[in-house]
């Protein structure tokens, strides 16, 4: 019987069996021995190729694994930073709706994108529909789509910060004046990112403002206030007189002046007292003030029982008719004076003097011409008017031959 016995060359040997059997196994056998020897080369590199493999799958595992751990810990990082920006958002929104000024932030297209707490409670609105709306909608002014508003000025650079007052009407129909701040807001390269906008109530800053004005009139007032009689003083008629004098000194218009003392009013004082010669002060003051009734005329105590009479504009005549006008209106009081020499009750002298302010003259002159004229009227026997005049004769024969009359006064009973 034929045993097969594979020999270590890989060979197929049968023994037992007959020759020619034995050959032909033999010779087969050659090629047989062949085949596993590429088989193992084969083998080999695959082995190769595995072992390669398996290192590469290695080597992206690790690198797998170092992106996931980088990829977890930047997404730690962001979520870090998104907590901590949320908790600057919600900071910065505590800061800014805590402000007692109403706050706006602006895109460059007017597009508003944060508004604070005080403006929403001011405007009657809230967040959701203040947000996306254009700020020239939400606060509407003068100055929207044009040149001169804040905004614009500071988007074409003309401007960093503009600063101006406003009145905006609140939702129930008050308006209230504000301080309009408007700057540029700018990230961290410098570039503009928006405009913030501020408005700070000052109403209150208005109402002392007023207030202020109104103290300092009366302080003016005050200043330029006869203490006893309450009509204008001496310091006011100083003023008003050479006011007038270079303002007439333009227009070529005369300028007339009645000074007015009252009748013997020592004697008064000494027969009634000093307290009633206050009062009788005050009434004939009263009375004078009463009856100059144009705008630019003014009356003034002079000094004493001395009272002036300011009448720009007025010409000789009508300057006369208004003294005599006066005097009829003082006697009218009827006050008792019986210690007066001209009459039983208290009466003025008064002196009239018109001059056309020029280079020449001086508004001196009128007044010691006025003087003068007083001074006659107490000789003529007081309880009258006196006329004097500093008028160039030219002047004088112009007016004394001209065809028109004189500035009548119509507001003084005239004949």
């Amino acid at each position: 019987m034929a045993v097969l016995r594979r020999p270590f060359n890989g060979a197929t040997v049968f023994k037992g069996g007959t020759g020619a059997v034995n050959q032909n196994i033999i010779a087969e056998g050659i090629g047989v021995t062949e085949k596993p020897k590429k088989r193992t080369a084969e083998v080999s590199a695959l082995v190769a190729d595995y072992q390669r493999i398996k290192e590469e799958l290695n080597t992206l595992r690790k690198e797998h694994e170092q992106n996931r751990q980088a990829l977890e810990r930047e997404i730690e990082r962001s979520n870090a930073m998104a907590v901590e920006a949320e908790i600057i958002n919600i900071e910065l929104n505590q800061i800014i709706n805590t402000s007692p000024d109403g706050i706006l932030l602006i895109d460059e297209d007017f597009t508003i994108r944060r508004i604070n707490r005080t403006l929403l409670d001011f405007l009657h609105t809230t967040e959701e529909e203040a947000i996306g709306m254009k700020c020239l909608d939400l606060l509407p002014s003068s100055w929207c789509r044009t040149e001169k508003c804040p905004i614009s000025k500071i988007v074409n650079g003309e401007d960093q910060v503009v600063e101006c007052d406003v009145v905006k009407r609140k939702g129930d129909g008050t308006e209230i004046p504000f301080i309009y701040t408007a700057t540029p807001f700018r990230g961290i390269d410098g570039e503009l990112m928006g405009i913030m906008a501020n408005l700070k109530d000052i109403t209150e800053r208005k109402r002392a403002e007023v207030t202020l004005r109104k103290a300092n009139e009366t302080l003016a007032r005050l200043a330029t206030i006869d203490g006893l009689t309450q009509v204008a003083n001496r310091r006011f008629f100083d003023q008003t007189i050479s006011r007038e004098w270079n303002r007439l000194k333009r227009t070529g218009q005369p300028l007339s002046l009645i000074l007015s003392d009252v009748d013997f009013f020592k004697h008064y004082n000494d027969t009634y007292g000093h307290q009633a010669g206050d009062d009788c002060l005050r009434a004939v003051a009263g009375t004078l003030d009463a009856h100059v009734r144009r705008g630019g005329d003014a009356v003034a105590r002079y000094g004493g029982e001395e009272f002036a009479v300011v009448l720009p504009g007025t010409y000789p005549e009508g300057a006369l008719c208004v003294a005599e006008f006066l005097r009829s209106a003082v006697e009218g009081l009827a006050m008792e004076h019986k210690n007066s020499s001209v009459s039983s009750v208290v009466t003025i002298s008064l002196g009239v003097a018109t001059a056309f302010p020029s280079h020449e003259l001086t508004e001196e002159a009128l007044i010691e011409s006025a003087d003068k004229a007083l001074y006659e009227a107490k000789a003529s026997g007081r309880n009258c008017a006196a006329f004097r005049h500093i008028v160039p004769s030219c002047v004088l024969s112009a007016l004394n031959h001209s065809s028109k009359p004189f500035n009548g006064r119509p507001d003084v009973p005239q004949g």
